[in-house]
């Protein structure tokens, strides 16, 4: 056995398995999503979570907004799996993603609290030069 050959391989990787690892990649969040929108849309009380969800966010329309997005999960989904319109699904998955995070983040505000006041809290993690020790200065 090669053990300098298997280590090169294993710290720079091969060019001929990299189609394999990003297809793996593409199935596996494919399937993710797939199953997330299929478990919000075809069970029962699937969107109930999202609904109150959008409920609490001020969202118009949150029925809706909930059977919406519970679609695009399960369709682009579905299409990235497959690897049909990946870039389209992709971008439709990011939309959804960014929406559902500020939705989320934005509901769960401290009254009296800015955004931009709020969103400077995770960003105060720094590395603190003593022996490596990170620390949040809260």
């Amino acid at each position: 056995m090669d053990w300098k050959g298997l280590v090169q391989f294993a710290l720079t990787g091969g060019r001929d398995l990299e189609q394999y690892a990003i297809l793996l990649v593409r199935v596996s969040i494919g399937l993710f999503f797939a199953s997330s929108g299929a478990n919000k849309l075809f069970v029962a009380g699937g969107t109930k979570p999202v609904y109150d969800t959008l409920v609490t966010a001020k969202v118009p329309f949150p029925r809706q907004t909930a059977y919406f997005v519970a679609g695009v999960e399960f369709v682009c989904g579905s299409l990235l799996t497959v690897g049909f319109l990946s870039s389209l699904a992709c971008v439709a998955l990011l939309i959804d993603m960014i929406v559902a995070t500020l939705t989320s983040a934005v509901s769960t505000l401290p009254k009296g609290l800015s955004f931009l006041s709020w969103l400077d809290v995770p960003l105060r993690i720094t590395c603190v030069d003593s022996g490596g020790v990170c620390s949040a200065l809260v």
